[in-house]
């Protein structure tokens, strides 16, 4: 594949740099000839639609950033950008390590990535990784080139395609640039460490009082150092016709460890000792993961597979086998104890808090004007992205193994519990935990190459028509390498070790390869062992999309279509577009295998192909026009028709109308039907058993269940209250794609006013109400909902598989079956708030203020639409169902002063995130612990049966400063701080840590690594 890959890409670049040569060739030839007049349309194109009209603004809410609110961000990551928006929640970024795919993406709305269609210049990014999902990569987007980022909110698949359904952002790149420019940004965090331990006290005394060695945090830290360089040129014609703009940029971010902060350098464990909202109670200490250092060991009966102790035999000599409790080495005494909970490993400090990147893109973009029946375009953009994860070392994780008694590293004690004294042949089965700590962190290696070019040309028709028509392509590589992680076969050949030769120690299998491994006394494990164990492994892919495409738009005023209470005539817009799709991933044998022991489940190829062939329309019919009570009244309507190569056609509309009683106040409406077809992940992916849910209602000494309700998820009462629960809340589930999934389909409302008042000029104020509506989401039921329906009513109890030890997670043979399929439903509705007012101070300069906000009233998810009773809202809330943080109210703020001095801009900021509440905690039937049924919020964390320290997420307020003068002819400089008085995140334990979470907080979410310090230097010529 990669030959054949790399000859595709390079046929795809020599395409279009050709493509582009069109353009800039007629650009340089044209600063030869004559001035001509300037014949540039005036027209406004504004997205969520193809119809550009004059002095109009989008009937869909849109909320517009500019290029100056983000140059005072200091952003050279565009998802740092984006996150900070109300309406965005936390999808990929720099933050993720654990599950991370090296990519950045948007999530507009929280209803996912998936849901969220990114444009550049109007037209599709395609997919980031070619894993099968539909996410656009943000990395593929220059900061430095950003002129303006619109978000429009609710359903557009009818003007885009599908996809649109949460909404669409649109990055409006500089593409008419003149001169050369070098920007050079330099940027670090910096925090001062607050004793903020979560064990009631620092981490220092926790290690005096437990006699554990956890690495305590340094005081202050300055880290994740980011410096970016880009160089812009461009030129335009002579004659006003053409441009050519190109550009390159390079960006270096360093990582950062969880151990270099007080927060993160302890894996918490959740607290249950009591407490409340404002006590928060105390963690219950460091911890996190069962597989640990020394290990822990149980024996396996070979006879059941169940975990037994071996108790010596009976008047008959047959062997007596009691219930099992882990075990670990005490080294001190070379003897085995009962395993304890102070045994967890703290598997945090090795984690990354921010991924190492390195990233250059490069790209051009042109345009020349031959006459006004043909202007030719191209923009040509290459990038190449290389990111680092890095989570604790791999190990054993509860496998077990084939050793036999004979294993001449065991210890006596090992022989006197595990093989009734003495060393003999006796086979002995063991499921070992052990972190593989001499190995070091697991690292994922991902680069991910990009190109992306489009060709086209547009221009008028005649008077009253116009038109547009491009090709388009995507290709985007990965190379993936994963280290440091440990075979399962070797391990078990490793383990199973005996007496050789002249005092050696062999493998048993003979295999001269095959280098003994000894976990089972201190400093056994040999730098030969670890290169036999361990194994890289290797995942290959690529992603391409093709898009040819073109629409005409017309002014239907000359044909009659122009109502006589109207000033303007109708205006339409037709078009056909073909899209083609496809996707690979080929992972190696290892991978595919399930062999590597920290992967959880086996890595299968994900490919396919969707082509989707679609016709759509838009209209614009103005109805009155400078009337008594109606200074503009304006209908908008759209249809797109979509049949793909899947084997389901899609239908999608809008409807919109815009009323102006007045030039100062505007009032709009829409409803939009909009779609989003199943990716090539969802379709095609394999089926098989990997981490899903967060809970086991009956695991640990006091389950949330009782006995006949634990009996109905396949428990067997003998095990009631013996099931181990997970410490790291990741339990297994059956996953996987479904080649019979059809479209999901949403309607989308909006009703919002807008306010420009004459008697207070420059303020402008926008408040819209949004409520958007899912059905046949594309989903899985979810494993925890899966079990409390079973426990409770006796539904869906036949997906749930226990192993022959009730677990649900020790072994590959406990899971819940929860693979996707079109089952539930998604409705979220809300309020959004635009505001900007800018007013002079005379000589003192100016005055410039923006305002956004969400208030969210509804996010309701029902996992099985036919089931109502299944539904659950998650305002307000975050845990195990409902995920990442869903605050009632966001916002942010901005205060810009341009004063009169040396062009000084000095900019105040404020972003603001209401606290939520563990979502166990809710009234709802669906989320509310079991065990707090029936209790007040305040008895069940009196009680200790609901989590005390993670009961509710603190409010946070973060402020942010910048500033930006001239210092020279063509030189600024801009300097801020993000988060300047270092206010750290929200904190909770890992009982609680909902996907997304990383380092005890959601870092993905809350600004989590300090104080950002940015300068920004900006040469122009």
């Amino acid at each position: 594949m990669s030959y054949r890959s790399n000859t595709r890409l390079q046929s795809a670049v020599r395409w279009a740099l050709a493509g582009g040569a069109i353009t800039a060739v007629a650009a340089a030839q044209a600063q030869q000839k004559a001035a001509e007049a300037d014949s540039s349309m005036a027209d406004i194109v504004v997205t969520g639609t193809r119809i550009a009209v004059p002095n109009e603004v989008s009937i869909s809410p849109v909320i517009a950033v500019t290029a100056d609110q983000i140059q005072a961000t200091g952003a050279t990551r565009i998802e740092d950008l984006m996150n900070s928006l109300p309406q965005v929640f936390a999808g990929q970024n720099a933050n993720v390590s654990n599950g991370s795919d090296g990519t950045a993406t948007l999530n507009l709305r929280g209803l996912g990535s998936s849901r969220t269609l990114v444009l550049v210049n109007g037209r599709r990014l395609g997919p980031g990784d070619p894993g099968g999902g539909s996410a656009a990569d943000l990395n593929q987007i220059p900061a430095e080139l950003v002129e303006k980022v619109d978000v429009l909110t609710g359903g557009a698949s009818s003007t885009y395609g599908a996809d649109a359904v949460s909404g669409v952002v649109n990055f409006q790149l500089n593409s008419h640039f003149e001169g050369f420019k070098v920007e050079t940004n330099y940027g670090m965090y910096q925090h001062h460490q607050d004793n903020i331990q979560g064990v009631g006290t620092n981490l220092a005394d926790w290690n005096a009082a437990t006699g554990t060695n956890f690495p305590v945090a340094p005081a202050n830290v300055t880290e994740g150092r980011t410096k970016n360089v880009a160089v812009l040129f461009g030129f335009n014609t002579a004659d006003g016709k053409g441009n050519v703009t190109t550009y390159a940029t390079y960006r270096n971010v360093a990582a950062v460890l969880q151990s270099q902060y007080d927060y993160s350098a302890c894996t918490l464990a959740s607290g249950y000792t009591g407490g409340s909202y404002d006590t928060g109670g105390k963690f219950g200490g460091c911890g996190g993961s069962s597989t640990a250092y020394p290990g822990g060991f149980r024996q396996v009966n070979p006879a059941s597979g169940k975990f037994r102790d071996f108790m010596g035999y009976d008047a008959n000599g047959a062997e007596i086998w009691a219930p099992n409790y882990k075990s670990t080495i005490d080294f001190s005494t070379n003897t085995l104890r009962r395993f304890r909970s102070s045994d967890y490993y703290n598997y945090g400090p090795l984690n990354f808090y921010q991924r190492p990147d390195q990233r250059w893109t490069a790209g051009a973009f042109s345009h020349y004007e031959f006459n006004e029946h043909a202007d030719v375009y191209s923009e040509v953009q290459y990038m190449n992205d290389r990111s680092v994860s890095q989570i604790a070392p791999s190990g054993t994780f509860n496998a077990v193994f084939n050793l036999s008694c004979q294993n001449p590293y065991l210890s006596q004690a090992m022989l006197n519990q595990w093989c009734g004294g003495t060393s003999n042949d006796r086979p002995l089965e063991l499921l070992i935990g052990r972190r593989n700590v001499e190995g070091g962190g697991r690292q994922s290696d991902m680069e991910h190459t990009s190109f992306r070019a489009v060709i086209g040309s547009r221009g008028k028709i005649d008077e009253n028509w116009s038109y547009d028509v491009y090709a388009q392509t995507g290709i985007t590589q990965l190379a993936e390498t994963y280290e440091h992680d440990l075979s399962l076969a070797r391990l078990g050949n490793a383990l199973d070790a005996v007496a050789g030769p002249n005092g050696t120690v062999v493998c048993r299998n003979g295999d001269p390869m095959c280098v003994p491994y000894n976990p089972f006394q201190q400093g056994g494990v040999t730098a030969a062992a670890l290169n036999y164990i361990q194994i890289p492994l290797l995942l290959r892919g690529e992603v391409d999309q093709y898009i040819v495409s073109g629409n005409v738009t017309g002014d239907l005023t000359k044909y009659g279509m122009k109502l006589p209470t109207a000033a303007d005539g109708a205006k339409v817009n037709l078009g056909v577009e073909w899209r083609q799709l496809k996707s690979q991933t080929d992972p190696d044998a290892a991978y595919q295998a399930g062999d590597a022991a920290g992967q959880g489940s086996p890595t299968k190829p994900v490919g396919g192909e969707i082509v989707s062939r679609e016709a759509f329309l838009e209209a614009r019919v103005p109805l009155i026009d400078d009337k008594p009570f109606a200074k503009s009244l304006a209908f908008d309507t759209g249809y797109r028709y979509s049949d793909y190569s899947l084997g389901f056609r899609t239908s999608t509309y809008k409807f919109g109308l815009e009323w102006a009683p007045s030039s100062d106040i505007r009032f709009r409406s829409s409803f939009a039907r909009a779609v989003r077809a199943p990716n090539i992940g969802e379709l095609f992916s394999a089926v098989i058993v990997g981490l899903d849910g967060a809970t086991d209602p009956c695991a640990g000494t006091n389950p949330q269940f009782t006995v006949a309700q634990c009996q109905k998820t396949g428990v067997d009462p003998s095990l009631y209250g013996t099931i181990d629960s997970n410490p790291a809340a990741q339990y297994n589930g059956q996953v996987g794609g479904n080649q019979n999934l059809k479209p999901e389909t949403a309607t989308t409302k909006s009703f919002g006013v807008g306010l420009t008042p004459s008697f207070v000029p420059n303020l402008r104020v926008q408040v819209d109400y949004y409520d958007i509506d899912i059905k046949n989401v594309i989903s899985t039921v979810g494993a925890d909902t899966i079990l409390q329906l079973c426990g409770k009513s006796g539904q869906y109890c036949d997906r749930i598989h226990r192993d022959v030890n009730g677990s649900l997670w020790l072994s590959n043979n406990g899971y819940v079956i929860d693979t996707l399929a079109n089952t539930g439903a998604l409705r979220e509705t809300g309020l959004d708030f635009d505001v900007s007012y800018s007013f002079n101070l005379g000589k003192y300069g100016k005055l410039r203020a923006s305002y956004i906000a969400t208030s969210l009233s509804k996010f309701e998810t029902t996992p099985v639409a036919a089931q109502p009773e299944t539904a659950y809202d998650c305002v307000g809330y975050f845990g195990s169902k409902c995920g990442t943080p869903n605050p009632k109210f966001r916002s942010t703020a901005h205060l810009t002063w341009a004063t009169p001095w040396q062009g000084l801009d000095v900019t105040l900021g404020w972003r603001h995130w209401d606290s939520v509440t563990l979502d166990s905690l809710s009234p709802n039937a669906t989320l509310r612990s079991p065990l707090a049924i029936g209790l007040s919020n305040a008895d069940a964390l009196s009680q200790g049966l609901v989590s005390s320290t993670d009961a509710r997420l603190g409010a946070r307020e973060y402020i942010d400063l910048s500033a930006s003068m001239d210092i020279g002819k063509g030189l600024s400089l801009r300097v801020g701080a993000n988060n300047l008085l270092d206010k750290s995140p929200p904190i909770f334990g890992s009982s609680n840590c909902a996907s997304g979470c990383n380092g005890n907080t959601f870092a993905s979410v809350y600004d989590t690594l300090g104080r950002y310090v940015f300068a920004t230097i900006s040469a122009q010529f």
